[in-house]
Protein backbone atom coordinates (compact mmCIF):
# COMPACT_ATOMS: atom_id res chain seq x y z
CA UNK A 1 0.00 0.00 0.00
CA UNK A 2 1.35 2.89 -1.27
CA UNK A 3 1.78 6.01 1.68
CA UNK A 4 1.36 9.94 1.29
CA UNK A 5 1.23 13.03 3.22
CA UNK A 6 -1.53 14.00 1.74
CA UNK A 7 -3.99 12.47 -0.50
CA UNK A 8 -6.19 15.30 -2.96
CA UNK A 9 -9.48 14.25 -3.99
CA UNK A 10 -10.51 16.26 -7.19
CA UNK A 11 -8.27 18.02 -9.90
CA UNK A 12 -10.21 20.69 -10.23
CA UNK A 13 -9.03 24.50 -9.51
CA UNK A 14 -8.99 23.96 -5.97
CA UNK A 15 -7.68 20.66 -5.71
CA UNK A 16 -4.95 21.27 -8.26
CA UNK A 17 -3.77 24.12 -6.28
CA UNK A 18 -3.79 22.33 -3.14
CA UNK A 19 -2.07 19.67 -4.59
CA UNK A 20 1.05 21.87 -6.28
CA UNK A 21 1.39 24.09 -3.34
CA UNK A 22 1.68 20.87 -1.07
CA UNK A 23 4.34 19.13 -3.50
CA UNK A 24 6.16 22.60 -3.28
CA UNK A 25 6.74 22.52 0.12
CA UNK A 26 8.25 19.15 -0.28
CA UNK A 27 5.09 16.88 0.84
CA UNK A 28 4.26 13.91 -0.61
CA UNK A 29 1.06 14.19 -2.55
CA UNK A 30 -1.63 11.64 -4.75
CA UNK A 31 -3.70 14.02 -6.83
CA UNK A 32 -6.91 12.18 -7.43
CA UNK A 33 -9.53 12.65 -10.64
CA UNK A 34 -12.27 10.07 -11.28
CA UNK A 35 -11.99 11.38 -14.78
CA UNK A 36 -9.42 10.78 -17.61
CA UNK A 37 -8.01 13.82 -18.15
CA UNK A 38 -8.63 16.39 -20.34
CA UNK A 39 -12.15 16.09 -19.39
CA UNK A 40 -14.89 19.19 -19.64
CA UNK A 41 -16.98 20.47 -16.91
CA UNK A 42 -19.82 22.59 -16.63
CA UNK A 43 -18.73 26.18 -16.00
CA UNK A 44 -19.08 29.18 -17.98
CA UNK A 45 -15.16 29.77 -17.39
CA UNK A 46 -14.51 32.98 -16.51
CA UNK A 47 -11.40 33.77 -14.80
CA UNK A 48 -11.70 37.30 -13.25
CA UNK A 49 -8.80 39.06 -12.93
CA UNK A 50 -9.42 38.72 -9.19
CA UNK A 51 -9.60 35.10 -9.43
CA UNK A 52 -6.43 34.95 -11.19
CA UNK A 53 -4.55 37.23 -8.70
CA UNK A 54 -5.35 34.27 -6.56
CA UNK A 55 -2.56 31.90 -8.58
CA UNK A 56 1.13 32.66 -8.72
CA UNK A 57 1.34 30.39 -12.07
CA UNK A 58 0.81 31.86 -15.40
CA UNK A 59 -2.64 31.13 -16.27
CA UNK A 60 -2.21 32.68 -20.09
CA UNK A 61 -1.26 29.88 -22.15
CA UNK A 62 -5.28 28.50 -21.61
CA UNK A 63 -7.26 31.91 -21.97
CA UNK A 64 -8.84 32.04 -25.32
CA UNK A 65 -10.69 35.57 -24.59
CA UNK A 66 -9.35 38.61 -22.55
CA UNK A 67 -12.78 40.80 -21.87
CA UNK A 68 -12.71 44.41 -21.50
CA UNK A 69 -16.77 45.06 -21.79
CA UNK A 70 -19.90 43.73 -20.70
CA UNK A 71 -23.60 43.51 -22.64
CA UNK A 72 -25.84 44.32 -19.88
CA UNK A 73 -30.28 43.80 -20.12
CA UNK A 74 -32.85 43.72 -18.22
CA UNK A 75 -34.98 40.85 -18.70
CA UNK A 76 -33.92 40.39 -22.35
CA UNK A 77 -35.37 44.02 -22.95
CA UNK A 78 -32.80 46.37 -24.51
CA UNK A 79 -29.23 46.05 -24.31
CA UNK A 80 -26.34 47.93 -23.16
CA UNK A 81 -22.77 47.92 -23.58
CA UNK A 82 -19.88 49.47 -20.67
CA UNK A 83 -16.25 49.14 -21.97
CA UNK A 84 -13.38 49.58 -19.18
CA UNK A 85 -9.70 50.11 -20.34
CA UNK A 86 -7.83 47.41 -18.37
CA UNK A 87 -9.32 43.70 -18.41
CA UNK A 88 -12.06 42.31 -16.66
CA UNK A 89 -12.18 38.74 -17.49
CA UNK A 90 -10.47 35.86 -19.12
CA UNK A 91 -12.46 33.14 -21.10
CA UNK A 92 -11.40 29.97 -20.36
CA UNK A 93 -12.59 26.03 -21.03
CA UNK A 94 -12.67 24.36 -17.98
CA UNK A 95 -10.98 20.98 -19.83
CA UNK A 96 -8.15 23.45 -20.47
CA UNK A 97 -7.74 25.12 -17.43
CA UNK A 98 -7.80 22.01 -15.12
CA UNK A 99 -5.17 19.88 -17.12
CA UNK A 100 -2.82 23.03 -17.34
CA UNK A 101 -3.30 23.68 -13.17
CA UNK A 102 -3.09 19.67 -12.86
CA UNK A 103 0.20 19.49 -15.05
CA UNK A 104 1.53 21.97 -12.86
CA UNK A 105 0.72 20.21 -9.72
CA UNK A 106 2.32 17.16 -11.47
CA UNK A 107 5.43 19.26 -12.56
CA UNK A 108 5.82 20.46 -8.76
CA UNK A 109 5.90 16.44 -7.74
CA UNK A 110 2.27 15.69 -6.68
CA UNK A 111 1.62 12.20 -8.67
CA UNK A 112 -1.28 12.90 -10.49
CA UNK A 113 -3.86 9.50 -10.77
CA UNK A 114 -6.79 10.43 -13.45
CA UNK A 115 -9.59 8.12 -14.36
CA UNK A 116 -9.50 7.00 -10.58
CA UNK A 117 -11.91 7.54 -8.02
CA UNK A 118 -12.28 7.62 -4.52
CA UNK A 119 -14.75 4.73 -3.18
CA UNK A 120 -13.63 4.27 0.92
CA UNK A 121 -12.21 6.72 3.39
CA UNK A 122 -11.35 4.61 6.82
CA UNK A 123 -9.09 5.02 10.16
CA UNK A 124 -10.06 9.14 10.89
CA UNK A 125 -12.32 8.21 13.69
CA UNK A 126 -10.63 5.36 15.21
CA UNK A 127 -7.41 7.66 15.90
CA UNK A 128 -8.26 11.05 16.69
CA UNK A 129 -4.77 12.57 17.29
CA UNK A 130 -2.39 12.18 13.35
CA UNK A 131 -4.72 8.93 12.42
CA UNK A 132 -3.08 7.27 9.18
CA UNK A 133 -6.00 7.55 6.68
CA UNK A 134 -6.77 4.50 4.36
CA UNK A 135 -8.25 5.76 1.42
CA UNK A 136 -9.78 2.89 -0.96
CA UNK A 137 -9.99 4.06 -4.58
CA UNK A 138 -11.14 2.58 -7.94
CA UNK A 139 -7.63 1.17 -8.68
CA UNK A 140 -6.05 0.37 -5.21
CA UNK A 141 -5.45 1.38 -1.74
CA UNK A 142 -3.63 4.25 -0.41
CA UNK A 143 -2.53 5.70 3.34
CA UNK A 144 -2.15 9.37 3.84
CA UNK A 145 -1.93 11.60 7.03
CA UNK A 146 -4.36 14.69 5.35
CA UNK A 147 -7.12 14.07 2.68
CA UNK A 148 -8.10 17.18 1.40
CA UNK A 149 -11.49 17.00 -0.24
CA UNK A 150 -12.08 18.92 -3.79
CA UNK A 151 -14.75 16.54 -5.59
CA UNK A 152 -17.61 18.81 -5.72
CA UNK A 153 -20.87 19.23 -4.04
CA UNK A 154 -21.86 15.31 -4.56
CA UNK A 155 -18.31 14.35 -3.62
CA UNK A 156 -17.55 11.04 -2.22
CA UNK A 157 -15.35 12.76 0.78
CA UNK A 158 -17.53 14.72 2.43
CA UNK A 159 -19.91 11.46 2.75
CA UNK A 160 -16.76 9.28 3.77
CA UNK A 161 -15.44 11.62 6.59
CA UNK A 162 -18.51 12.00 8.19
CA UNK A 163 -18.44 15.70 7.20
CA UNK A 164 -22.33 17.29 6.27
CA UNK A 165 -21.69 20.89 5.40
CA UNK A 166 -24.96 22.76 4.57
CA UNK A 167 -25.87 24.53 2.04
CA UNK A 168 -28.41 26.95 -0.12
CA UNK A 169 -28.43 25.76 -3.33
CA UNK A 170 -28.78 26.92 -6.72
CA UNK A 171 -28.40 25.24 -10.13
CA UNK A 172 -27.55 26.54 -14.00
CA UNK A 173 -28.21 25.34 -17.34
CA UNK A 174 -25.57 25.91 -20.15
CA UNK A 175 -24.88 24.74 -24.25
CA UNK A 176 -22.22 25.79 -26.61
CA UNK A 177 -23.28 27.81 -30.05
CA UNK A 178 -20.52 27.66 -32.69
CA UNK A 179 -19.26 30.81 -34.25
CA UNK A 180 -20.50 30.82 -37.59
CA UNK A 181 -20.52 33.50 -40.23
CA UNK A 182 -24.18 34.93 -39.18
CA UNK A 183 -23.33 35.64 -35.31
CA UNK A 184 -22.10 39.53 -35.25
CA UNK A 185 -17.96 39.82 -34.57
CA UNK A 186 -18.79 41.94 -31.49
CA UNK A 187 -19.90 39.11 -29.48
CA UNK A 188 -16.19 37.78 -29.24
CA UNK A 189 -15.26 40.78 -27.39
CA UNK A 190 -17.85 41.65 -24.76
CA UNK A 191 -19.65 39.02 -22.32
CA UNK A 192 -23.30 39.04 -22.16
CA UNK A 193 -25.26 39.54 -18.71
CA UNK A 194 -29.51 39.73 -18.50
CA UNK A 195 -30.45 40.82 -15.10
CA UNK A 196 -33.99 40.34 -13.26
CA UNK A 197 -35.52 37.44 -15.13
CA UNK A 198 -34.50 34.36 -12.85
CA UNK A 199 -35.22 34.03 -8.98
CA UNK A 200 -31.77 34.63 -7.51
CA UNK A 201 -29.87 34.48 -10.99
CA UNK A 202 -28.94 36.17 -14.65
CA UNK A 203 -28.56 34.66 -18.17
CA UNK A 204 -25.04 34.98 -19.44
CA UNK A 205 -23.37 34.80 -22.75
CA UNK A 206 -19.58 34.26 -22.72
CA UNK A 207 -17.22 34.13 -25.39
CA UNK A 208 -14.84 31.37 -26.25
CA UNK A 209 -12.18 30.88 -29.42
CA UNK A 210 -14.35 28.47 -31.64
CA UNK A 211 -17.87 28.85 -30.08
CA UNK A 212 -20.33 30.94 -27.17
CA UNK A 213 -21.48 29.63 -24.06
CA UNK A 214 -24.87 30.76 -23.26
CA UNK A 215 -26.10 29.70 -19.95
CA UNK A 216 -29.22 30.46 -16.98
CA UNK A 217 -28.54 30.01 -13.44
CA UNK A 218 -31.82 30.37 -10.60
CA UNK A 219 -32.47 28.90 -7.16
CA UNK A 220 -33.13 25.32 -7.37
CA UNK A 221 -36.71 25.64 -6.38
CA UNK A 222 -36.77 27.77 -9.93
CA UNK A 223 -34.70 25.15 -11.79
CA UNK A 224 -37.85 24.04 -13.87
CA UNK A 225 -37.24 27.54 -15.84
CA UNK A 226 -34.00 27.10 -16.52
CA UNK A 227 -35.11 25.18 -20.29
CA UNK A 228 -37.64 28.15 -21.35
CA UNK A 229 -35.51 31.13 -20.19
CA UNK A 230 -32.15 29.48 -22.12
CA UNK A 231 -34.66 29.00 -25.42
CA UNK A 232 -35.57 33.10 -25.11
CA UNK A 233 -31.70 33.94 -24.03
CA UNK A 234 -30.83 32.25 -27.47
CA UNK A 235 -33.49 34.14 -28.82
CA UNK A 236 -33.44 37.60 -27.90
CA UNK A 237 -29.52 37.96 -29.21
CA UNK A 238 -30.72 36.19 -32.66
CA UNK A 239 -29.42 32.84 -32.17
CA UNK A 240 -31.19 29.19 -32.55
CA UNK A 241 -31.47 27.65 -29.43
CA UNK A 242 -31.61 23.85 -31.38
CA UNK A 243 -28.17 24.79 -32.67
CA UNK A 244 -26.70 24.79 -28.92
CA UNK A 245 -24.81 21.95 -28.74
CA UNK A 246 -23.37 19.83 -24.98
CA UNK A 247 -26.28 20.97 -23.07
CA UNK A 248 -25.59 20.22 -19.65
CA UNK A 249 -26.97 21.20 -15.93
CA UNK A 250 -24.92 21.52 -12.69
CA UNK A 251 -25.69 22.08 -9.07
CA UNK A 252 -24.09 25.22 -7.22
CA UNK A 253 -23.44 24.95 -3.30
CA UNK A 254 -23.94 27.85 -1.24
CA UNK A 255 -21.96 27.30 2.11
CA UNK A 256 -24.45 28.05 4.68
CA UNK A 257 -22.33 30.47 7.40
CA UNK A 258 -20.02 28.62 9.68
CA UNK A 259 -21.12 24.64 8.37
CA UNK A 260 -18.36 22.29 9.21
CA UNK A 261 -15.97 22.20 6.06
CA UNK A 262 -13.01 20.16 8.02
CA UNK A 263 -13.10 17.10 10.57
CA UNK A 264 -9.92 15.51 12.10
CA UNK A 265 -7.15 15.49 9.10
CA UNK A 266 -9.55 16.25 6.51
CA UNK A 267 -10.83 19.28 5.17
CA UNK A 268 -12.94 20.29 1.87
CA UNK A 269 -12.27 22.95 -0.58
CA UNK A 270 -13.93 24.82 -3.59
CA UNK A 271 -17.21 23.76 -4.41
CA UNK A 272 -17.15 20.95 -2.25
CA UNK A 273 -17.74 23.12 0.52
CA UNK A 274 -20.09 25.25 -1.23
CA UNK A 275 -17.64 28.50 -1.53
CA UNK A 276 -18.97 30.24 -4.39
CA UNK A 277 -20.21 34.13 -4.80
CA UNK A 278 -23.76 34.35 -4.34
CA UNK A 279 -23.71 37.12 -6.28
CA UNK A 280 -22.07 36.04 -9.40
CA UNK A 281 -22.18 32.20 -8.74
CA UNK A 282 -18.37 32.63 -9.54
CA UNK A 283 -16.69 29.53 -7.97
CA UNK A 284 -12.81 29.83 -8.99
CA UNK A 285 -11.67 32.69 -7.30
CA UNK A 286 -12.70 31.21 -4.15
CA UNK A 287 -11.29 27.78 -5.23
CA UNK A 288 -7.78 29.13 -5.58
CA UNK A 289 -8.51 30.84 -2.16
CA UNK A 290 -9.24 27.50 -0.54
CA UNK A 291 -6.61 25.72 -2.38
CA UNK A 292 -4.08 27.50 -1.01
CA UNK A 293 -5.52 28.01 2.66
CA UNK A 294 -6.13 24.02 3.02
CA UNK A 295 -2.31 23.79 1.55
CA UNK A 296 -1.07 26.14 4.56
CA UNK A 297 -2.58 24.52 7.09
CA UNK A 298 -2.44 20.74 5.72
CA UNK A 299 1.77 21.81 6.13
CA UNK A 300 1.12 23.00 9.69
CA UNK A 301 -1.03 19.68 10.68
CA UNK A 302 1.68 17.69 8.79
CA UNK A 303 4.70 19.14 10.81
CA UNK A 304 3.14 18.79 14.02
CA UNK A 305 2.28 21.98 14.82
CA UNK A 306 -2.13 21.40 14.81
CA UNK A 307 -3.45 18.44 15.61
CA UNK A 308 -6.03 18.63 13.13
CA UNK A 309 -7.33 20.46 10.07
CA UNK A 310 -9.74 23.03 12.31
CA UNK A 311 -7.41 25.49 11.64
CA UNK A 312 -8.31 25.63 7.82
CA UNK A 313 -11.88 26.06 8.54
CA UNK A 314 -11.17 28.82 11.24
CA UNK A 315 -9.14 30.45 7.97
CA UNK A 316 -11.77 30.54 6.05
CA UNK A 317 -14.28 31.79 8.48
CA UNK A 318 -11.91 34.00 8.79
CA UNK A 319 -10.96 35.50 5.21
CA UNK A 320 -13.47 34.32 3.04
CA UNK A 321 -16.62 33.83 4.60
CA UNK A 322 -17.29 37.32 5.57
CA UNK A 323 -16.70 38.07 1.46
CA UNK A 324 -19.59 35.47 0.67
CA UNK A 325 -21.40 36.16 3.53
CA UNK A 326 -21.68 39.86 1.64
CA UNK A 327 -22.10 38.85 -1.12
CA UNK A 328 -25.33 36.74 0.08
CA UNK A 329 -27.03 39.89 1.58
CA UNK A 330 -26.44 42.13 -1.57
CA UNK A 331 -27.42 38.94 -3.78
CA UNK A 332 -31.25 39.19 -2.05
CA UNK A 333 -31.26 42.98 -2.46
CA UNK A 334 -30.22 43.10 -5.83
CA UNK A 335 -32.76 40.60 -6.92
CA UNK A 336 -35.58 42.06 -4.49
CA UNK A 337 -35.54 45.15 -7.43
CA UNK A 338 -33.26 44.91 -10.06
CA UNK A 339 -34.19 47.49 -12.47
CA UNK A 340 -32.22 50.60 -9.94
CA UNK A 341 -29.34 48.84 -10.13
CA UNK A 342 -29.22 47.91 -13.90
CA UNK A 343 -30.28 52.08 -14.59
CA UNK A 344 -27.25 52.68 -12.50
CA UNK A 345 -25.02 50.30 -14.19
CA UNK A 346 -25.95 52.11 -17.21
CA UNK A 347 -25.61 56.31 -15.95
CA UNK A 348 -23.31 56.03 -13.11
CA UNK A 349 -19.42 55.65 -14.21
CA UNK A 350 -18.75 55.75 -10.62
CA UNK A 351 -20.85 52.60 -10.34
CA UNK A 352 -19.18 51.06 -13.46
CA UNK A 353 -15.81 51.89 -11.94
CA UNK A 354 -16.92 49.78 -8.96
CA UNK A 355 -18.42 47.14 -10.16
CA UNK A 356 -14.92 46.78 -12.48
CA UNK A 357 -12.46 47.25 -9.80
CA UNK A 358 -14.45 44.20 -8.01
CA UNK A 359 -14.47 42.18 -10.61
CA UNK A 360 -10.49 42.89 -11.01
CA UNK A 361 -9.94 42.51 -7.09
CA UNK A 362 -8.90 45.75 -6.33
CA UNK A 363 -11.57 46.47 -4.08
CA UNK A 364 -13.96 43.64 -1.87
CA UNK A 365 -17.30 43.00 -0.83
CA UNK A 366 -15.69 43.95 2.51
CA UNK A 367 -14.72 47.55 0.74
CA UNK A 368 -17.81 48.27 -0.20
CA UNK A 369 -19.46 47.90 3.30
CA UNK A 370 -16.99 50.20 4.89
CA UNK A 371 -17.15 52.68 1.74
CA UNK A 372 -21.01 53.01 2.85
CA UNK A 373 -20.57 53.18 6.23
CA UNK A 374 -23.84 53.50 8.10
CA UNK A 375 -25.74 52.79 5.06
CA UNK A 376 -24.73 49.45 6.15
CA UNK A 377 -27.76 49.26 8.49
CA UNK A 378 -29.87 49.72 5.67
CA UNK A 379 -28.30 47.34 3.42
CA UNK A 380 -28.55 44.78 5.76
CA UNK A 381 -32.21 45.06 7.25
CA UNK A 382 -33.61 45.26 3.52
CA UNK A 383 -31.47 42.06 2.52
CA UNK A 384 -33.21 40.81 5.35
CA UNK A 385 -36.95 41.66 4.11
CA UNK A 386 -36.15 40.90 0.95
CA UNK A 387 -35.14 36.99 1.95
CA UNK A 388 -38.38 36.77 3.93
CA UNK A 389 -39.93 37.82 1.01
CA UNK A 390 -38.30 35.44 -1.12
CA UNK A 391 -38.60 32.14 1.44
CA UNK A 392 -42.30 33.19 1.78
CA UNK A 393 -42.61 32.86 -2.00
CA UNK A 394 -40.98 29.06 -1.79
CA UNK A 395 -42.98 27.98 0.80
CA UNK A 396 -46.15 29.31 -1.60
CA UNK A 397 -44.58 27.62 -4.53
CA UNK A 398 -43.42 24.10 -2.77
CA UNK A 399 -46.83 22.65 -2.54
CA UNK A 400 -47.29 23.86 -6.26
CA UNK A 401 -44.40 22.15 -7.90
CA UNK A 402 -45.19 18.71 -5.78
CA UNK A 403 -48.27 18.97 -7.44
CA UNK A 404 -46.85 19.32 -10.94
Amino acid sequence: MATYDAVVAGAGPAGSTAARLLAERGASVLLLDKHRFPRDKPCGGGVTLRAAAVQDIDLLPVVERTIYGARFSLRLGDSFDRTYAKPLTYMTQRCLLDEHLAEKAAAAGADFHDGEAIREVGGHHDAPLHPDLTIRTSHGTYSARVLIGADGANGVTARASGLSPQFEEAVALEGNLPFTPDIPEDWREYVGIDLGGLAGGYGWVFPKQEHLNLGVGAWKYAGFTLRPKLTELCRRYGFDPSRLENLRGHHLPLRTSRSPIASGPIALVGDAAGLIDPLSGEGIHMAFASGRLAAANAMRYLAGETTSMAGYELSVDAELQPELDISRRLQELFHFAPPPYLALMRRSEKFWLFFCHLIRGELTYIDFVRMIGPLRIALDFFASVAQRRRQARVRALVPLLRGV
